[in-house]
């Protein structure tokens, strides 16, 4: 096999630096003698503090039948216990509701400020949300509440981790949170989320190398893992592996047919190939599944506008902005709407100027709104 420069050190457990005040936000885990997390080994001779299942945490999004399950589950369910309520929260969250799982946290909250699951999973939610300075501050209160503790749980420490981690890697501290998840993958090689957080953050920054080898070393562990094998069909569609590509999304669908990524994968592949119809099929089932998902409506926006439904494209891209605000690509597109479908130019120019305030990691997308602007200001000095 080939390999990758700079692999071996990404994929071996790393000191951690001070590059910081975020990173005194870090926790240790205790010596990996103690702390085996080996899930497929008998527990019968370990510490029950060490016998714990990290992947019920993080399931994929409920398929359409697992939907009205918990649909179901959350109109039937009392809310006494914490564990009672902290379970209404996680299935109302599951059906993509974020401020009602929100409320739901923040009343956990209110009885128990020191409730270290509903501040972890509110941390995810902001995440979602794309407000990562919200997410540090649950992180910081969660830092504090186990420092006091003499010997904090296993199982929150590692979900702190692994919640810090994407908090670092979403705030551009890629290499920290690169850190954090390598140890977590050799604390517990079954843990697949670790690799799909590592492979899709080295698929961020175009590294398809790295991305397809961390991909295929999750997959040797959990062969199953949509999330994985949606990520090698990005990475062949970037390499304009198409047919590579839909062999992957297919592979991805099989394991789970409503996985909401690979849905819009196949959407985005059918529509360079123009089956349009396939793709509005697609798009409207991953809308149906996951209707607070900004991209989604982003796919869908730009689909009618390739199909010269514009009106509807307006509407899809406006879902997406009031869905995800920050969300740089929905308010170039919609920008570009106003402007040339609406000659709106005021409220185009606005959306370009939001764009340039964006993260680096969209400087292809900021280039291109200096373009709109220019055009814009060239276009109303020729009016004149």
């Amino acid at each position: 096999m080939r390999v990758i420069p700079g692999l071996v050190l990404t994929l071996t457990v790393i000191s951690c630096t001070t590059e910081g005040d975020n990173n005194t936000l870090d926790v240790n885990l205790p010596p990996s003698s103690a702390t085996t997390l080996a899930m497929k080994q008998k527990p019968d001779n370990l510490d029950p503090q060490q016998i714990f299942d990290w992947q019920r945490f993080y399931k994929p999004a409920p398929s359409a039948q697992d939907q009205k399950a918990i649909a179901t589950a959350i109109q039937a369910a009392p809310q006494g216990t914490v564990e009672e309520r902290l379970r209404q929260a996680r299935n109302v969250m599951a059906l993509g509701r974020r401020q009602e799982a929100r409320r739901l946290y923040e009343n956990i909250l209110r009885d128990d400020a020191d409730q270290i699951d509903a501040q972890l999973e509110l941390a995810h939610l902001y995440l979602a949300e794309n407000n990562v300075e919200r997410a540090f501050d649950y992180l910081t209160s969660i830092r504090k509440i186990l420092s006091k503790m003499e010997k904090p749980p296993l199982d929150q420490t590692f979900r702190y981790r692994y919640a810090l981690a994407l908090t670092y890697i979403q705030s551009q501290n890629r290499k920290k949170g690169h850190e954090i998840l390598t140890e977590l993958m050799e604390r517990d090689p079954t843990f697949l989320p670790a690799y799909g957080a590592l492979a899709q953050s080295y698929l961020e920054q175009e590294k398809l190398d790295v991305a397809e080898f961390i991909a295929k070393r999750g997959l040797d562990k959990g062969p199953d893992e949509p999330r994985l094998t949606n990520i090698l069909a990005v990475i062949a569609l970037r390499r304009n592996r198409l047919d590579d590509c839909k062999s992957w999304l297919h592979k991805a669908l099989s394991q789970n047919p409503d996985y909401v990524p690979a849905l819009i994968n196949r959407a985005n592949l059918s529509i360079q190939r123009r089956e349009y119809v396939i793709a509005e099929n697609d798009l409207q089932r991953a809308a149906d599944l996951e209707p607070m998902n900004s991209e989604v409506q982003i796919a869908l926006g730009l689909l009618m506008k390739r199909t010269g439904r514009i009106s509807h494209a307006k509407v899809a891209l406006e879902k997406a902005v009031e869905l995800d605000p920050q969300n740089a690509f929905a308010r170039y597109h919609l920008g570009v709407v106003l402007s040339d479908d609406y000659k709106d130019r005021t409220g185009a120019l606005q959306l370009f100027y939001d764009v340039l305030q964006a993260d680096e990691k969209y400087s292809g997308l900021k280039n291109m709104a200096k373009i709109q602007i220019e055009a814009i200001r060239d276009s109303r000095l020729y009016e004149r």
